[in-house]
This record gives C-alpha cells, sequence and structure tokens, in this order.
C-alpha cells in the first residue's frame, strides 16, 4: 500500500508484468504483478494500492476492501516516505533526507491521547496487528550482510535510478532547530556512500496529525527513544490486517525531518529508496509455500456439501458423455482408465482427490460446473449453483465459463491449421502441411502429407484440404475454424477470400462459413522468443481485459520508430499491435517484426494502401475488445458483404487479423500437444 502517487510509482517501476485491476464491487484501483523471491523460479505476487490521499482512517478502509477482493494476500506492506527524527547528538540513530527507516518495533499511535488538564498524554503504544514475521527474518538477513558489505539494494540505486527519482543535491540536505542551522554529524562505520541510503530499524509514529513541529517531534521522540520517522497511514493498516487476521510491515523513506518549512524536494528520491529496499527484502524471502503434487491432499469440501452433490449426481442421466465432460471441464488432464467414465460420482471423487493448483478453480468444481450447463433440465442449474458456492467459499478462484473461445482455456476448437512454406531455391513453389483438430478439446492436432503446389495455387489446394476437413467434423456440432500459419513474406495475402469447397454447385469466401485467422511461421520457428510469447498471450483471457494495444508509427522518423519499439518492448501489458501499413510495405514489415520479436501475440492491419479513414475507424471499432477480436472480425466481414456490392468500400474486405496462440505450437515434427 502506498498513500501517494510518487510512491506508487516507485514500487511499480520496480515491479515486472505490473497491469491495472478492478473489481466492480471494490472502488479500489490495483496493479497485479510480480517480485523476485528467494526462489528464482516463483516469484511473489503482488497487488499495489495508491490510496486517494493518506490518513489513518482511510487507510484502515482501502486496507480491508483489499484483502476482500485479494482474500490470499498473507502480507500488507505499507511503502512510502515519512518524517524523520534527526539525533544529531547520537550518530548512530541519527536520520537524514533519503535514509530508509524500517519499523521492527512496530507503530506508535501518538494520536491515540488522553485529554488532561495539563494537556494530552498518550495512552501508550499501539502497535496493533502482528509484524510479519517471514519479513522480520528477511530483514535480519539483510541487516546482517549489511556489515559484511552486502547491500543489494544499492544496485537499484546510484546511476541506476530513474531521473525523474533522482538524488537531490546534498545541499538541500538542511537540518535547521529554529533558525539555526544544525550541522549533520559523521555516519558510523561500517557507512554506506554519502549517495547512498542507511538504513535505520526501529518503531515509526503513526496518526491523523501533520508532523510540523520541532517541538512536538523532539518531545515524541524524547517519549519514545526508538522511533525514528512519523507518517499517517500505519496504525490504519496495521488494525485492518489484524481484524482480517493477516499481518504487516511498514518501510519509508525519509523525505523530511517533520519540521517546519518542509517541502517536496526529496519526495520522489525517499519514494525510491523505499521501493528499493522493499524489493531487496522480498529477494532474500522465500515464497509462500505451495502443495506439491505428491503431498496428500486435504479434504475438498466438509461431509454435508460433499452429500448434497452426491446425491446430485445420482440424478445426472446415464447416456451422458462423461468423456465429453472431461474434455470440456479439465482438457489440462490426462484422461483416467475408461472404468471411471461408466459412473459420474466415482468420476467427481477421483477430481476431488487431487490438489488445487494457484488461481485455478478447482477440477471437481470445475467438472460439476461444466456437467450443470449441459444438462437444461434437472439437475443442471442445481449443479451450477453447488460448484459457484464451493468455488467461491473454497479455493476462491472462478469458475471459467463454458464455450470460452480456443486457447483460453486450453481447450482448442474444431479446426484446420495450414502450415505454408516457400521453397527456397524455386520462390514460386510453395508446400503446404494440414493439421487437422477434428473435435473440441484439448490442443491434438493430427498433420498430414504435405502438398507442394505453386503459390498461385494456393487457394484450390486450400479448398481441397477444407473438403477433407469437413469429411472428418461430419457429426461435430462446434463451429470450426480455419489457421493459416505463414511466414512474413505471405502475411499479406488475403487468404481469408479463398473460396471455400463447392457445395450444391456453388463455392463461398472461407470467411463467411469459418473464422479464419492468421499465425506467424518465423514465430513458431524461433524458440528464443516463445516465453515472451506465452507471457503476454496469458493475459489475453483477464477478466477484466487488463492489457493494452499499441498503435503504429507508420513512416515515422527512424528515431521515432526505436522509440516505439522500446515502448512495446518495455511493457509487457502490450498485446495487439495495429500496423500503420500492410506487411510488405517497409513500415509495416519493422512494425510486423517488432511485434513478433517482442512476443506480441494478436496483430491487425488493414490490407489497403494507404489505408483509408473508414479502415482506421474499423480498426478502432475492433481493437476495443481484443479478447473478442476472432468473433468481430467474422462478423466485419459478414458486414462488408452485404454493405456495397463486392464489399470492397467497407474496412471488413480489408481487415488482416493475427491470433498467435502460444498454447497451441506446431514443431518442424507436428503439433506439440
Amino acid at each position: 500500500m502506498t498513500a501517494l502517487p510518487v510512491e506508487g510509482a516507485a514500487v511499480l517501476r520496480l515491479m515486472e508484468s505490473a497491469a491495472p485491476f478492478s473489481h466492480p464491487h471494490d472502488q479500489n484501483d490495483y496493479d497485479v504483478g510480480l517480485l523476485l523471491s528467494s526462489d528464482p523460479g516463483q516469484p511473489h505476487a503482488v497487488a499495489v494500492l495508491i490510496m486517494p490521499q493518506d490518513g489513518t482512517r482511510l487507510a484502515a478502509s482501502c486496507c480491508a476492501n483489499m484483502l476482500r477482493t485479494f482474500p490470499n494476500i498473507q502480507t500488507v506492506i505499507m511503502v512510502g516516505i515519512a518524517g524523520g527524527i534527526p539525533r544529531p547528538d547520537d550518530p548512530d540513530r541519527h536520520v537524514r533526507l533519503g535514509d530508509v527507516v524500517v519499523a521492527t518495533e512496530g507503530i506508535i499511535d501518538y494520536g491515540h491521547i488522553r485529554e488532561t488538564d495539563t494537556g494530552p498524554v498518550l495512552r501508550g503504544r499501539r502497535g496493533g496487528g502482528l509484524i510479519a514475521p517471514r519479513l522480520l527474518r528477511a530483514a535480519t538477513r539483510l541487516r546482517a550482510g549489511e556489515r559484511n558489505g552486502s547491500r543489494p539494494w544499492e544496485e537499484l540505486l546510484g546511476p541506476a535510478v530513474p531521473a525523474e527519482f533522482a538524488r537531490p543535491a546534498p545541499g538541500t540536505d538542511i537540518l535547521r532547530i529554529g533558525t539555526h542551522h544544525i550541522d549533520h554529524p559523521a555516519r558510523p562505520e561500517p557507512a554506506p556512500g554519502e549517495d547512498m541510503p542507511r538504513i535505520h530499524y526501529g518503531s515509526v509514529g503513526s496518526a491523523d496529525v501533520l508532523m510540523k513541529s520541532e517541538q512536538r517531534r523532539d518531545a515524541l521522540a524524547g517519549q519514545y527513544s526508538e522511533i525514528a520517522a512519523v507518517e499517517m497511514e500505519g496504525s490504519g493498516v496495521a488494525t485492518a490486517t489484524a481484524d482480517c487476521g493477516r499481518n504487516w510491515f511498514m518501510i519509508r523513506g525519509i523525505a523530511d525531518y517533520a519540521a517546519s518549512g518542509k517541502n517536496d524536494i526529496w519526495h520522489a528520491y525517499a519514494s525510491y529508496t523505499a521501493a528499493a529496499w522493499t524489493r531487496a527484502l522480498l529477494g532474500v524471502t522465500p515464497p509462500l509455500v505451495e502443495l506439491r503434487d505428491d503431498d496428500p491432499a486435504l479434504p475438498l469440501v466438509a461431509p454435508a456439501p460433499e452429500n448434497d452433490v452426491v446425491a446430485l449426481l445420482g440424478r445426472v442421466p446415464g447416456d451422458i458423455d462423461l468423456r465429453a465432460v472431461w474434455a470440456g471441464a479439465v482438457p489440462e488432464l490426462p484422461e483416467p482408465g475408461l472404468p471411471l467414465f461408466a459412473d459420474v460420482i466415482d468420476l467427481y471423487h477421483y477430481l476431488a482427490g487431487m490438489n488445487a493448483r494457484p488461481g485455478v478453480s478447482h477440477p471437481a468444481f470445475r467438472f460439476v460446473d461444466w456437467l450443470g450447463h449441459l444438462l437444461a433440465g434437472d439437475p443442471g442449474p442445481a449443479l451450477r449453483k453447488w460448484a459457484s458456492r464451493q468455488s467461491r467459499t473454497g479455493v476462491r478462484a472462478p469458475l471459467p465459463t463454458p464455450g470460452t473461445p480456443p486457447g483460453r482455456s486450453g481447450m482448442a476448437r474444431p479446426s484446420l491449421t495450414l502450415q505454408i512454406t516457400v521453397d527456397g531455391l524455386d520462390r514460386g513453389l510453395c508446400r503446404i502441411t494440414p493439421y487437422l483438430q477434428v473435435a473440441s478439446g484439448p490442443w491434438r492436432p493430427e498433420p498430414d502429407e504435405p502438398i507442394v503446389t505453386q503459390v498461385g495455387g494456393l487457394a484450390g489446394e486450400t479448398a481441397k484440404l477444407v473438403a477433407a476437413a469437413e469429411t472428418r467434423w461430419r457429426g461435430v456440432a462446434d463451429r470450426a475454424d480455419i489457421e493459416f500459419l505463414l511466414p512474413v513474406g505471405l502475411l499479406n495475402t488475403a487468404v481469408q477470400w479463398f473460396d471455400g469447397p463447392e457445395i450444391l454447385g456453388e463455392s463461398r469466401p472461407l470467411c463467411l462459413d469459418y473464422s479464419v485467422s492468421l499465425r506467424s511461421l518465423e514465430r513458431m520457428r524461433e524458440v528464443r522468443i516463445h516465453r515472451a510469447w506465452s507471457h503476454r498471450w496469458r493475459q489475453i483471457d483477464q477478466q477484466p481485459f487488463t492489457g493494452r494495444v499499441l498503435w503504429g508509427r507508420g513512416s515515422a522518423a527512424p528515431d521515432d520508430l526505436q522509440r516505439w519499439r522500446r515502448e512495446l518492448d518495455g511493457d509487457a501489458r502490450y498485446l495487439v499491435v495495429v500496423l500503420s501499413e500492410p506487411p510488405g510495405t517497409t513500415a509495416g514489415d519493422a512494425e510486423l517484426r517488432a511485434a513478433l520479436r517482442a512476443g506480441v501475440p494478436v496483430v491487425l492491419w488493414d490490407q489497403r494502401i494507404p489505408r483509408p479513414e473508414s479502415g482506421t475507424l474499423g480498426l478502432e471499432h475492433l481493437s476495443a475488445e481484443p479478447g473478442r477480436l476472432p468473433e468481430h472480425t467474422r462478423a466485419a466481414r459478414l458486414d462488408a458483404v452485404q454493405a456495397t456490392p463486392g464489399g470492397r468500400a467497407h474496412y471488413g474486405r480489408t481487415v488482416a487479423l493475427l491470433w498467435d496462440d502460444a498454447d497451441r505450437p506446431i514443431s518442424e515434427r507436428g503439433a506439440v500437444a
């Protein structure tokens, strides 16, 4: 939690994969992402809340809402700035601007007072809540390492500090008592460099009081010798975490001396030093321990709801296809032996014996929910209600919506993927390798023998392959998709308007009967960028959608194009790129290759040169809902046919979509399940 935008910006600058998040029943806005832990393979999952303003009461309210929205949060860390308590006569405890104070000895609520005839009297220490023991242990490790010269937070400071968080000039760190200037004492050994912060461990004063009084500050320091800083949120957060059974930790960068004449000169740098030390702290903190696959599973639900679902499953019709339910609900799991598919209750108990995975609803709940969706009558609605209730109160992960598009939940619809490569010697020849996904389920397409043809004969061969696929799809109720896995040189080919197979003496363009999308052959082959590709693809399905759309720079100057590429590479939230020109042009090729290299899974463009205003408006309309681009693109193409003769004035006629599912790889040896 942070109280000021500058504090939140400092934290977000040091996070990985930060993305905005909101919840319809929570007025707070969040950013969620990752910070490294002591285990390189398992970072900490972090939610960041920037409060609308400071104050202990508001902090308590915001914290309570955050813990309801993110019920798996274990520790709330308050990160930001504070007023320091200087002690020039005691060099060991003297706090200077830019230093960091860690509240290892708790919080003193100095606003909790008793009014007496002689004036206000503090009612004593009120360090509510529990200081996070995991982080106390990690702070001890950092403190011990510092005595040996190890200060990992300094790697993030000095020349590495972004310009907007730069350390102010030394002459601005002015300490006064009244009108008298006081010299700072020499730093005790072992001391960091003059341009690096000291880390202080002690207690922090907290109250709804903006401290701007040297006398009041020094009186507080005299009463509590271990107090090192004062701020305005800690006591509220400590109270909220105590009420919710969580713990807290506080890290503060010193931005002023809590005295008259205070200013904002050191706010940004102090925010950054606090954030840097926080990152170092979490970097030596082990991640939360998860159940391993071989750990014995705890009972999934209590006996009463277990009896309820068994009774409901006993009313499921005997002719239900349980293998189809399995494929729809838990496609990521291998199928068990056939005997289990003979009894729906046995299949439920088999799934209930598994461990849940982080962030995913338990497979038993998904199985019951999917079964309920397939049963329009009794006991379908009751099964869905049971699964929804258990998922909310048990594993606390939302149930997926049945029927989500391919690649969005590990599922693939029936599809035909045509991998097309151009001959290395005769550029007029190409090879088509078809991969057929026969039915909905896990991605397991069947490769067929390649076909060699002239590039000009692609449309005719495609029609034959689609006709052959339709014979295999006979009896499949789901809509089928067509994908073209193309080299960059062919990506602007209008494959969506290839004629499909002739039916009753008539052939229609493929895009009228199928969702037609493109994929990148070069990226499929370049495994070194698959990790970035997979990372961005995972965000496509987030609800609400938190990704970003980046528009191309067109015929910009080279420097502008380089800045555009740096923006793309530096922000993993860019999931969609809209090209300013189609592939085959200088600008289009440069933008496309940058998007592919960065791992952007979705690329959209208009195939016309130059792009008319109607095309730009059409692309704006489509990119407004990136998660539904395949459906909306197909709808635009259908509209194009009906809009004008030939449909050539409508953007749907010339829109191209690269929808590159990172969960559906194809290697040179065939499809990878």
